[in-house]
């Protein structure tokens, strides 16, 4: 069915994209995640030391 004229190397395609996608999405959000949480470490440090 799907085998036909390609068909299935496109959905492998577009399913490997999204998945892709998603993995650079998740990277960048944990790097930003990774900077605020030092961030905030580092005010509630310098409060402690205040």
């Amino acid at each position: 069915m799907l085998e036909q004229d390609g068909k299935i190397m496109v959905v492998a395609l577009v399913l490997a994209v999204i998945l892709a996608g998603i993995g650079i999405a998740m990277f960048f959000i944990d790097y930003r995640l990774r900077k605020a949480e030092k961030k905030l470490k580092e005010i509630q440090e310098n409060k402690k030391v205040k």
